[in-house]
């Protein structure tokens, strides 16, 4: 069998509504996937169900907002504490609103569709009742449709195959407008959204049609499709997630399907992988194997609740916080520091620093005999920065030859255009600070050399002169005089260097 999510789709027709008349029978709840009433001795009792806090939507003006964690989480024993003048950063402050994760956007809306009842999932089973073989034609409409290389006949027989049963994503329908339509409206009164006519105002668009196997812990997707008009909108997600929830409340561990190669991709972002992990003597016979098909294989964890991934993935970074705030100081925030008042200062005088990498400096402290090197020993390539700080003789060494380095760079016939700041009215380049956030140029390199704690690294000193060359390229492009006056200017300087 295949299972595909193809992207040539169309919506089914909707269910008619002039049928309400014959439709008068006392129904139990209606079989959705979170509430559904024992269709078959296979259903379990429904638990609990996690449910976010769609308040935060209503709000318009409110444009970030917070989900609450699947579960509570417990706040961190023996959390860093911060020294005087700083202070700590709460887990939410951390992370961040949640509205800046599309996906949590999309499970959000999704929630909220559910919540208003404008779409809902409904367990589809060919018990013989007309509302079900409606469902079920609406069903395979869209399969036959989406999935075009699946026969029409063999479509049919599985979905109204009553060892199969399906979830079936149901869409509030629109009511036409005024005039449209071309019937008499005041003879007819259709279905509109918000009346209670069971599902007389829905449409199917879309639904996963499987087996499951109680006895041998499985189940196998034979299609699934999402109507074309509804697609890119984390409907499939959502079904597949539905479908995990149901073939957990059937005691099934394992999904199976044979992936077409248009499927592959999508079944892999729901879960499924290549390598099959149930023993072989349980599917063998039960699935039939395919020319051109990819058997995939999901494991289904009893612990893990699909429907509500964003809120699970939200409880497990607080608590992965809260476990760092034992062990590190990324919850504590410094002051800032003003380094042109200062001019300049060491690296080990920045405010947590010493608390940030108090082991490595004691073992440094402890090899070089009692002297603060940093986060390496003198001479080491970690530690090139901090030690020409701490040897004023090397840092004065290293500015006479950058001094040399820059004059000679000056000296250059092609370093003309770079020699001070852009002056846009004499340059003509009246949007040049507009395009270029962070100009440089030799007259501000020389006036940081002249400082005598800018450029305590020959790297640092090089990156101003690079960043001074990629800005002509950035600003004036490929093929531009200038261009080729810093491209020439560039290769000299790293000659040097």
């Amino acid at each position: 069998m295949t299972a595909s999510k193809n992207s040539s789709l169309e919506s089914s027709a909707p269910v008619p509504a002039n049928s309400t008349q014959n439709l008068k029978r006392k129904l139990k709840s209606e079989p959705t996937l979170d509430n559904h009433a024992p269709s078959s001795p296979r259903d379990t009792k429904p638990t609990k169900k996690y449910m976010p806090d769609l308040s935060v939507l209503d709000d318009a003006n409110q444009e970030d907002y917070y989900i609450e964690p699947i579960c509570p989480i417990p706040k961190a024993k023996k959390p860093k504490q911060p020294p005087q003048g700083a202070w700590t950063l709460d887990t939410k402050d951390i992370l961040g609103p949640d509205s800046q994760h599309a996906y949590v956007q999309r499970w959000m809306k999704l929630c909220q569709q559910e919540a208003t009842l404008d779409t809902k999932y409904v367990i589809v089973q060919n018990d013989g009742s007309r509302e079900n073989l409606l469902r079920l034609l609406g069903l395979k409409n869209v399969f036959v449709k989406q999935l075009p290389n699946m026969p029409r006949p063999y479509v049919t027989r599985l979905v109204f195959d009553r060892k199969h049963e399906s979830v079936a994503l149901l869409k509030k329908a629109t009511p036409p407008a005024e005039g449209e339509g071309g019937t008499d409206t005041k003879d007819e009164k259709k279905p509109i959204a918000g009346e209670d006519k069971g599902d007389l105002s829905y449409i199917v668009m879309g639904g996963c049609c499987y087996r499951p196997f109680p006895a041998q812990g499985f189940g196998e997707i034979a299609f699934m499709a999402i109507s074309q008009n509804e697609q890119v909108r984390g409907y499939g997600t959502r079904l597949m997630a539905q479908t995990k929830e149901r073939a957990k409340a059937l005691g099934l561990k394992y999904l199976l399907t044979c992936a077409d190669n248009n499927a592959v991709a999508y079944f892999k972002k729901q879960g499924f992988s290549k390598r099959i992990t149930l023993e072989y003597e349980k599917w063998q016979g039960y699935i039939k194997d395919y020319d051109g098909v990819t058997l995939m294989e999901c494991k289904l964890h009893e612990n893990v609740d699909y429907l509500n991934i964003p809120a699970m993935l939200k409880a497990q970074k607080m608590c992965l916080v809260e476990k760092l705030k034992e062990i590190s100081y990324s919850h504590i925030v410094f002051p800032g520091i003003d380094v042109k008042k200062r001019k300049g200062m060491q690296i080990a005088d920045i405010p947590g620093f010493k608390h940030l990498f108090s082991r490595k400096l004691a073992m440094n402290a402890g090899t070089s005999g009692g002297a603060l090197t940093g986060l390496g020993a003198p001479g080491t390539r970690g530690n090139s920065a901090m030690f020409a700080q701490r040897d004023p003789a090397a840092l004065q060494a290293l500015h006479k030859h950058l001094q040399s380095v820059l004059n000679q760079v000056k000296a250059h016939q092609n370093s003309w255009p770079f020699v001070e700041p852009v002056d846009p009215k004499e340059s003509g380049a009246l949007d040049y600070y507009d395009v270029i956030k962070n100009p440089m140029d030799l007259q501000t390199i020389q006036k940081r050399l002249d400082s005598g704690w800018y450029y305590v690294t020959k790297q640092i000193f090089l990156a101003d002169l690079k960043r001074m060359t990629d800005n002509c390229l950035q600003y004036n492009g490929k093929g531009h005089y200038i261009t080729e006056l810093a491209q020439s200017l560039e290769k000299f300087f790293m000659q040097k260097l």
